[in-house]
């Protein structure tokens, strides 16, 4: 029991390390990935759509992963310019598209967005994506009037190759949540590794003078 919190540490680390490696298998480990749910409850309406669409004025070539789609009729009722693979959509902002999904309102809409894209020293151009609702005749929910957009997110690439790209939320609709997921995953496995460092150190130390090493949680 001496390092029974050694041990489930270092299990959690190896669960994490599995799972950003599935996230790797998807295409999208590079790019940052976000979470975005949609508390559909507020629209007002029993069903729509729920559309997406990403796009740029120029500007290096991007692309806008959708993975782990939740809440939305199993194929799309439109999609151009969009291509499918088994984990979800990739779009271009160098092509027009959109994608548009049938959704019965009531409950929880979501999906995992990540993007990425080429380097640009300009740094001028920025490369949009937008969700909407639609229930085939009007935009729901507080709506930005210019682009009928719950919400959009602004991506900046970086300005140099080993810079940092950026990206930007305008949310116009309180019913749209999102959670950087990577960020805290990778956080907690450097919180995590530190500690089951000290602990070892901490193990050896008690051993070599005969002491006995606290377990802090069974």
């Amino acid at each position: 029991m001496q390092f029974d919190i050694q041990n489930k540490a270092l299990k959690l680390l190896q669960r994490m390390g599995l799972a950003l490696a599935l996230a790797a298998g998807c295409g999208i480990a590079s790019a940052s990935v976000i979470h975005v749910s949609i508390d559909t409850s507020t629209f007002g309406v029993a069903s729509g759509y729920i559309d997406m669409e990403f796009s740029a004025t120029g500007g290096p070539l991007a692309t806008a992963a959708v993975s782990k789609l939740v809440g939305l009729a199993a194929t799309p009722d439109i999609q151009w310019g969009v291509e499918q693979a088994a984990w979800g959509y990739t779009f271009r902002n160098d092509t027009v598209n959109l994608l548009s999904h049938a959704a019965s309102f009531g409950g929880i809409v979501s999906f995992d967005l990540a993007i990425t894209g080429d380097y640009d020293p300009a740094g001028s151009i920025v490369s949009a994506f937008k969700v909407a609702a639609f229930d085939g005749a009007n935009y729901l929910g507080n709506f930005d009037p210019a682009t009928g957009a719950l919400a959009t997110f602004l991506w900046t690439p970086s300005p140099s190759v080993t810079g940092n790209d950026s990206l930007a939320l305008n949310v116009s609709d309180s019913s749209v949540a999102v959670v950087p997921e990577p960020f805290s995953l990778l956080l907690m496995a450097v919180g995590l590794a530190a500690m089951v460092l000290a602990l070892r150190q901490r193990g050896r130390a008690a051993a070599a003078r005969g002491g006995e090493l606290i377990v802090l949680a069974a």
